[in-house]
Order: structure tokens, then C-alpha cells, then sequence
């Protein structure tokens, strides 16, 4: 009962999120994912068999099947931490495909849960201690807890920033401020002049802004290189370095969540995207699968800009 209730909540809750400063045609993007995004977290919610899940998530257009991954994963987190066996999603999920946006999506839920009186996963070893890539990917909720607590907000200002940086941990803390550079694509997109301010305001946080604002930016428009190419170049060239960076991410990301995707990407991309794809598809191998791989592999991008 209270998961088909958080459901619905959560269910219109997306649906009716408004984004009164995205630019021309900002909406045309973001619906569309948000739409697809709430589809998959009602399936997670609900607790639908896998075979199921991904019969759906394989009818979807390859490249919005990231964003129904990483709904359902959330959602699938929501329906763990309302249980009381508390089992973990990731044991249920039969292929190491779209594993990036799962464990984004358990850090949406996170946010959710920080946000609204929601029931939170269980934050002790034991409930992660039978995923072997969980100390591999676990910065990755980090991730989607930064763009998740933003998004909620609706704005990313100095109470939201303090609260963020009051985190301990520096690579958790890094890794929060990725998602929050990749939310606030969704926040003002195609809005170049408030984008391009935000970054100049946070100067001390402007590389993991710029990466995941990057990773944003190329992640949702993967089907049209030539607007990826032209945000980006709407920004400095101190931007453009951290924005390369994270598009280099995004498209990797996206080849590597399954074998269609891959072949999608390598057939779209052009120009500099070819470099960016090569430079972080290289920086993902070197990275190695340890606890280390996600710092190494942003750090490891430099190299390719």
C-alpha cells in the first residue's frame, strides 16, 4: 500500500515539475526524459518483475533507456527502504548493463528521502555487503543525490551550497557537486547567460559543476550532435574544458550502458565529439574497478582537453 501511494506521489509530483527559466525549446528536452524517468520509478515502486521491466525498458528509443534505468533504479531503492526485509535492489538485477544509472538512481532516492518524509535506505556496510561493485560505484550516489536535492529545490543558492560542503568526505563532496552541475542543465536549459553566471559565481566549485554540467548537456541531446557542439561553445574557454570533459563522460556512459547504444554513438558522433568519446572511453579503462575508479576516471579525463 505505501509504495503504490509513494507511486502516485512521487508519479505527480515529477510530472508536474515547471522550469520557468529554461530558454526557447528547453522543454522539448527535459519532458520527454522526465516523463520516461517517472515511468521507470513507477515500475521500481511497484516491484515488477525484471523480465518485465526490461521488456519495456528495450521497446524505448536507445537513447532514453538511461533515464528509465536510473527511474526504476530509484524507484526500486524507494521500494527496498519501505520494506521490511530491506533487500537491495542491486542483488535483484540479472545483467551489469545501465549499472552507472542505477546507482545514480539509488542516490536520487536519497535525495528524496532527505527531502520529504520518505523512508531512507539503510545507510550501514551490511545492506551493500553482498555487491562487489558497490565500493567501485558507490560515489555514483553521491552523484544522484547532488542533482536530486537540487532538483527538489527547485534552485541551487548559497543555504543549498553550505549544506553540501558541510560534507566530510571531499570525494563525496565532489562527486555531489557533478549531479549538481548536471541538474542545473534541467534547471536553465538553453538559459546560456544564467548558466554561464552560476559557474562564475562558484568558482571554488566550478570544475565538478562544469563536468556534470558538461555530462547534462551531451547526455540529453545525444541524438543531435550539432547542439551538443554549440552549448558548449556557448561558454568560456576555462568552461569549455570541464564541459568537454563531462560530454566525454555522457557519451562514454551512454556506449557503455548497452551493445545498441554503443553502436547508436559510435555512428552519430563527429568532430570533437570523436575525441571526447575516445579520451573517456580510454580514461574509464585506466581507472581500473576498485574503490578509486570514479575520482581516477574524472580525474583521468583531463587528458584528452
Amino acid at each position: 500500500m505505501m509504495t503504490r501511494l509513494l507511486s502516485w506521489w512521487i508519479t505527480r509530483m515529477i510530472r508536474r515539475m515547471e522550469f520557468p527559466y529554461q530558454a526557447k525549446d528547453g522543454w522539448v528536452v527535459s519532458n520527454g526524459i522526465l516523463q520516461t524517468f517517472s515511468r521507470g520509478c513507477t515500475i521500481g515502486l511497484r516491484g515488477y518483475a525484471y523480465d518485465i521491466f526490461q521488456k519495456e525498458a528495450q521497446s524505448l528509443p536507445w537513447n532514453l533507456r538511461a533515464f528509465f534505468h536510473e527511474g526504476h533504479a530509484m524507484g526500486a531503492a524507494g521500494r527496498s527502504a519501505c520494506s521490511l526485509r530491506k533487500q537491495n535492489p542491486e542483488l535483484t538485477m540479472q545483467s551489469q548493463d545501465y549499472q552507472v544509472m542505477r546507482f545514480v538512481g539509488y542516490g536520487f532516492w536519497k535525495g528524496v528521502a532527505m527531502t520529504y518524509p520518505a523512508p531512507r535506505l539503510p545507510e550501514n556496510g551490511w545492506y551493500w555487503k553482498d555487491v562487489p561493485s558497490y565500493l567501485k560505484c558507490r560515489l555514483l550516489i553521491a552523484n544522484g543525490l547532488g542533482f536530486s536535492m537540487v532538483l527538489f529545490a527547485r534552485k541551487f543558492d548559497q543555504n543549498m551550497k553550505r549544506r553540501l560542503l558541510a560534507q566530510q568526505d571531499a570525494r563525496w563532496q565532489e562527486a555531489l557537486f557533478q549531479g549538481v552541475g548536471r541538474v542545473l542543465w534541467f534547471l536553465y536549459l538553453n538559459n546560456f547567460l544564467v548558466l554561464r553566471e552560476v559557474l562564475a559565481g562558484n568558482t571554488d566549485v566550478a570544475e565538478p559543476l562544469g563536468i556534470g554540467l558538461g555530462l547534462a548537456i551531451a547526455f540529453t541531446q545525444i541524438t543531435t550532435p550539432d547542439r551538443i557542439l554549440h552549448a558548449v561553445g556557448e561558454f568560456g574557454p576555462s568552461d569549455q574544458r570541464n564541459l568537454k570533459r563531462g560530454a566525454g563522460i555522457a557519451l562514454q556512459v551512454h556506449a557503455s550502458n548497452d551493445p545498441e547504444c554503443k553502436v547508436w554513438v559510435e555512428r552519430i558522433i563527429k568532430g570533437d565529439l570523436i575525441n571526447w568519446y575516445e579520451g573517456a572511453s580510454d580514461a574509464a579503462l585506466s581507472a581500473g574497478e576498485g574503490a578509486d575508479w570514479y575520482p581516477r576516471y574524472h580525474e583521468l579525463t583531463k587528458r584528452f582537453v
